[in-house]
Formats: C-alpha cells, sequence, structure tokens
C-alpha cells in the first residue's frame, strides 16, 4: 500500500496543513517536480496533529462533580487554552492525573443536574460543545467554520447514554462533527443482525452527510468515526461473497451465522471499500470522559512489548524486537519481554505494582476469558494488569473483545483498568488479520493515528472482518515533542488546588486530632498522584478511629510501592472489598506463593478471589493454603466460597476442589 511504501521510505515530521501553508507550498511549487501524495491516513494524522499543536493546554486538572458541571467547564475551553475535565471518581481521576502529572488539581462545585428530556440534552451537549471550539458558537459545524478547523471525523451519540461524555470531549477536542442516534441496537456483548445493522449503517452514513462536507471516499474531509454509545460489536450483516472472508481449510474455517466485526464492517460501501474508518466507546459517565480526555491530553512516551511465541514462522514476523527499535527512534522510552522472558511467571511478576507504560503491545492467543503465555501458561481475566498510567493497548490475540463490555473478558478487564484505546478481536480472527507490530510502530511514526495505523488497508483481510477498536480513532501514539504539544501555566486565580487542601486537612489533624481530616487528605493527595504523601498519611491513619474511612484510598499507593506489609492491612481495614482491591492483592502475593509462610494472607486470598467463578483463584492457591492452613482450613475456604456462590453449576465445581 502507498502509506507504507512511504513509511518505508522514510516518511517523517509534521505537517500543519492549514489552508494559507498549502496556498503558499503550492505557489512555491510551481515549477518543481510533483511530490508523491501524501496517503490519506497519514494526512488524518496530519489534520489531528495540527489541531493539538496549535491548542496550547494548560497545565492543570479540574476534577468534576457531576455531568451537568463537566459540560460547563468544556465549555470554558477557548480557542488559547484547553485543559482536561473529569467526573471524580475513585478510579479514573487519579489514574489520569498520575499520568498527565498536571500543575495543579482543582475541584469545581456542582451547578446542577442534567436535563431529563432528550431534546433538552441534546442541545445543551452541543452547545456545549460548539462553545468549547469557538467562543460564541451555538452550533459544532458553526463553530469548526468560524475556526476555520473543517471536521475529519464524526461522532454518533446517543443523549441518554452514559458515553455522551466521550461525544461531548471528542466532538470539542478534535472539531468533530456531532449527530444524536436515539434507536436502541442492544448491549457490546450482543450480535446485531442484517436489519439492524443497515439502520446503524444509515445512521452513521446520514451523519457524515449532514456536515455538507466530502465523505464518501478516503482523503477527502470525513476519514473517520466513533460511536459514543452502546450497540452490539458483533453483526451478521448479509455481505456479498465477492468481499467476503471466506476460509475453507485449517482448524478455524469460516461458517453460516458466525459474526464479523460491527466497527469493522461499518463506514464502508455496498462494495465493502471504506469511507471512513472508526471505533466505539462505551461505559460509565465517568469512564467515558476519562477516555476522551485521555485520548486529547495524556502524554504518551513509553511503551512496553511482550512476545510469547516461540521462532519460526509466522511467528517471528510478529516478533517486537523490531517495532520496540522502531518507537525508540521515535523518542520512546522501550522495554521487551521475549518468548522465555514472557512465560506465565515472569508475566505474574510483573503484574506486581501495576503496568507502568503508555503503550502496551501483546502477542498472544486463547478465548475471551483466557490468554496464553511462552512455556504452555495460561493466564486468566485476573492477570490482566493494574495500570499505573493510562494505556493505550495493541492486543494480538482471539476473542478479547467477544464480550467488551463483560468485566469477566480479556478486552472488557483491559478496559475497566483504563485502556482508553484497544484493539483486538471479536471472533476468530487468524494471525495474518493483524498486521505486525513493527508496520505498526512505523505507521504511527509517520503520525496515523493508533486505531488507523493498526488496521490491514489492502489484501485479504482488509475486507469486513472480526478486528475491532475502542477509543478515539483520532488518537495518536506519538511523544508530546514530536507533535508540538504546548503546555501554558494555569491562571492566577483564587482557586485552591487540591494539594493545598490536603496541606490543611493534615494542619487540621496535627492540631485537633480529628482523623476525618486526615481521610480527607489523604483522598485529595489519591487524586493528586501523590503516592509517597499518601502512603506517609496512611502511617497515621491506620491507627486511628478513621482507618476504614481511610484505607480504600490507601491502597493504590501501597500497591504500587509493592508494600506486601501495608497493603494486606490496609485491605483488611476496607469496609467494602472491591474487584480493583482484590486484585491488587492477589497481583501482589500470587508470585510469592510457594513461599508465604503467613496464614493471614493465605486466608485473605482464599476469602477473597476475584472474579465470578471463585474456583479459578481458589485452585491456585490450594497448595498454599493446605501448606499453611491444614486441611481444615483449605475446608474453610471452600465452605465459604460455596456459600457465597450464585448458581448450583459454580458451587458443584467448587465441591471438586476439596
Amino acid at each position: 500500500m502507498a502509506i507504507d511504501r512511504i513509511v518505508e521510505r522514510g516518511l517523517a515530521g509534521v505537517c500543519a496543513l492549514t489552508a494559507v501553508a498549502a496556498a503558499s507550498a503550492q505557489e512555491a511549487a510551481q515549477d518543481a517536480p510533483q511530490a508523491p501524495q501524501v496517503p490519506w491516513p497519514v494526512q488524518l494524522g496530519y489534520r489531528a496533529a495540527a489541531l493539538e499543536r496549535s491548542w496550547p493546554i494548560v497545565d492543570q486538572v479540574v476534577l468534576v462533580p457531576d455531568a451537568r458541571t463537566y459540560l460547563d467547564e468544556l465549555s470554558k475551553w477557548s480557542e488559547s487554552a484547553r485543559w482536561p475535565v473529569l467526573i471524580e471518581d475513585d478510579v479514573y481521576a487519579p489514574l489520569f492525573v498520575r499520568g498527565f502529572t498536571p500543575k495543579r488539581v482543582i475541584r469545581r462545585e456542582s451547578v446542577g443536574a442534567m436535563p431529563t428530556d432528550r431534546a433538552e440534552r441534546e442541545r445543551l451537549i452541543a452547545t456545549s460543545a460548539a462553545e468549547a471550539i469557538a467562543d460564541g458558537s451555538v452550533d459544532v459545524i458553526g463553530a469548526c467554520v468560524k475556526r476555520q478547523v473543517p471536521p475529519s471525523m464524526v461522532v454518533l451519540a446517543d443523549a441518554m447514554d452514559p458515553a455522551w461524555t466521550a461525544a461531548a470531549a471528542l466532538c470539542a477536542g478534535r472539531c468533530a462533527a456531532l449527530h444524536f442516534s436515539s434507536e436502541t441496537y442492544g448491549v457490546p456483548s450482543a450480535t446485531l443482525g442484517d436489519a439492524a445493522f443497515r439502520r446503524l449503517a444509515n445512521e452513521l452514513e446520514i451523519a457524515a452527510d449532514r456536515t455538507g462536507l466530502p465523505w464518501k471516499g478516503l482523503g477527502d474531509a470525513i476519514d473517520a468515526f466513533v460511536i459514543c454509545r452502546d450497540v452490539p460489536w458483533k453483526a451478521t450483516p448479509e455481505i456479498p461473497a465477492s468481499i467476503r472472508v471466506e476460509i475453507n481449510a485449517g482448524p478455524f474455517p469460516t461458517k453460516p451465522g458466525q459474526p464479523i466485526s460491527t466497527l469493522d464492517a461499518l463506514g464502508r460501501h455496498g462494495d465493502g471499500q471504506w469511507w471512513a474508518m472508526g471505533a466505539g466507546i462505551f461505559g460509565s459517565e465517568a469512564r467515558a470522559a476519562y477516555v476522551a480526555m485521555c485520548s486529547l491530553f495524556a502524554p504518551r512516551e513509553t511503551a512496553w512489548l511482550v512476545h510469547t511465541y516461540d521462532g519460526g514462522e509466522p511467528w517471528q514476523k510478529y516478533d517486537v524486537a523490531p517495532a520496540a527499535e522502531d518507537l525508540g527512534k521515535q523518542g520512546f522510552l522501550t522495554q521487551t519481554w521475549v518468548r522465555d522472558r514472557a512465560s506465565l511467571d515472569a508475566w505474574r511478576l510483573l503484574l506486581m505494582g501495576g503496568f507502568g507504560c503508555d503503550a502496551l503491545f501483546v502477542n498472544s492467543h486463547g478465548v475471551s476469558t483466557q490468554f496464553g503465555a511462552n512455556g504452555g501458561g495460561t493466564a486468566n481475566v485476573g492477570d490482566v494488569p493494574v495500570f499505573d498510567r493510562p494505556p493505550v493497548v495493541h492486543f494480538l490475540h482471539s476473542f478479547s473483545l467477544e464480550n467488551p463490555n463483560v468485566d469477566d473478558s480479556v478486552g472488557g478487564r483491559f478496559i475497566e483498568h483504563g485502556a482508553y484505546c484497544y484493539f483486538g478481536s471479536v471472533y476468530e480472527p487468524l494471525l495474518p488479520a493483524f498486521i505486525p507490530p513493527q508496520l505498526v510502530a512505523a505507521r504511527c511514526g509517520a503520525l496515523v493515528p493508533f486505531l488507523v495505523a493498526v488496521r490491514s488497508m489492502e489484501g485479504y483481510f482488509a475486507r469486513p472482518w472480526r478486528l475491532a477498536a475502542y477509543g478515539d480513532p483520532l488518537a495518536l501514539l506519538a511523544t508530546p515533542t514530536k507533535i508540538g504539544v504546548k503546555r501554558v501555566d494555569p491562571p492566577q486565580d483564587a482557586l485552591q488546588p487540591l494539594r493545598a487542601l490536603a496541606a490543611a486537612n493534615l494542619a487540621k489533624f496535627r492540631d485537633t486530632k480529628d482523623a476525618s481530616a486526615l481521610v480527607a487528605a489523604i483522598r485529595d493527595l489519591e487524586r493528586c498522584g501523590d503516592d509517597e504523601a499518601v502512603g506517609k498519611a496512611w502511617e497515621v491513619a491506620s491507627a486511628t478511629d478513621q482507618a476504614q474511612a481511610a484505607a480504600p484510598h490507601a491502597l493504590g499507593a501501597l500497591f504500587r510501592a509493592r508494600d506486601i506489609e501495608r497493603y494486606p492491612v490496609a485491605f483488611a481495614k476496607c469496609a467494602e472489598k472491591g474487584r480493583l482491591a482484590r486484585e491488587m492483592l492477589w497481583q501482589l502475593f500470587l508470585p510469592r506463593l510457594a513461599t508465604i509462610e503467613d496464614k493471614r494472607i493465605i486466608a485473605l486470598l482464599g476469602r477473597h478471589p476475584r472474579g465470578r467463578d471463585a474456583k479459578t483463584d481458589l485452585e491456585l492457591i490450594k497448595p498454599a493454603a493446605i501448606r499453611t492452613l491444614g486441611r481444615p482450613g483449605w475446608d474453610a475456604i471452600v465452605d465459604a466460597a460455596v456459600r457465597d456462590a450464585q448458581d448450583q453449576a459454580a458451587k458443584d465445581r467448587l465441591e471438586l476442589l476439596r
């Protein structure tokens, strides 16, 4: 393909692509030999980079309590400045802040509730996004005209679906066209039939057509789409035989009724040719806002690459070492784990304390609830990493997105853990459907957006098939330096940063011994991403009558510090032990099972398995439990799990562990 030939020739740099620059270049080059045409994916990335480079970022994060205040803060963006806005929670807001490392974090009071009427919500979302693009604007297209930034993407949203928060931010931050959809299609784990698929495809084409811009071919105005709402990620549309992928031999032949990816089949004409490539975003208001803000603001400077395959063809073609070398030349700090360094034991050692990368490439195999490691080991959903910072993820594997909204699936767990761009498959795609990591890296180096760079753009597997993307299709896997991102200092105003609030509460505790002030301080320090300060404050809080309230806010910092002494203490004090807390407990201690002698740790693990099927985890600790607790202790663990099991089949599976 032209893009890859140009990449191989060393295409580099960033082009502003403004109308003035284009006109000047054309005038200067009238007598010069004509240069090769820039491929459409590179043009798309150039346009995204040009907007990012031209729009300074205020070095702050604003936390808001609700969706209405989120829109109000978003509308305060101007042509001269923008900044991340997060709906405050205990997971995604702190995760974003740790990756973004702002000069200050501030918290806003609520301005009220969102309207309940659909039309009023649509109006408010659209006008807020328009105001963010260009001051005084009331419609998005008009704002883009005023800003002189033609949209390159359409955003399909449902104002009653919580993922509208991503739609609003991406519409504003990407100067993208916004179209509202109200039809119910189903949840992401469902399968879309032919008639419903046609209606959804038609809605997307209407959205593109209403921009008034050229959209029917790649390289015109509209070349990307994102669906910010629930739709089934699998589909069974009636596709002409001439553009179907048909596999008649081997272990995975295609059969009638097998699904393809909804998102891969959309954005195409009847002959299978793309007019746009796209992705989907679903989830809560807080998570969808996080996904959009990460795409617009999270820096990407580190990449980890894991290759579980043995040598020989075709596996050697997917070796991550060349990709790591290429990313290193682009300014990324890279680390690789290859073959025997990518065994299950090695992976679980890596899980301790969390993954600290901005981009993760994994070559594996498996099903929706498992993924293989080198040497024959099989990881389960509980082995999906907890992240220290927001990641983009390329997961070369079968079925990881088969049920993307189900948290006990591989892709679902990655997304739940904060992957804001994720590329995987909804069904068995076969290895050649994925392009090698080295080519992905080379395309990203040419500023092709990440979720476009991962796609097969020519050949048999460029037909409608089984690969799917979660996140913003315009997100660039490039360092801030390469893009030319500019951060500016926060304004001098009367707003009190969270760090100052935390200091005031620490002083209040010192003077009054009111431990509730200590809890508030730990919470705000966690929001600021200050793990060291959280750990010190927890040391004091753990001995007070407010230890139970403080403990949940200390867990993340203790986990990232690999503090095997204090984490279980804080975990035990938590009134509610949510799955993320349990996952951190297991990921800290699972690699140590063979040497653990502390009965309390084994009992804690046994009482708090991670997933819905406790058998998966309890199998792992059975030898250690019998060694440290004896048979009576092991039987007590199984008894408790049987009592907690949701159905008889699960109870029966647990009984087999005795």
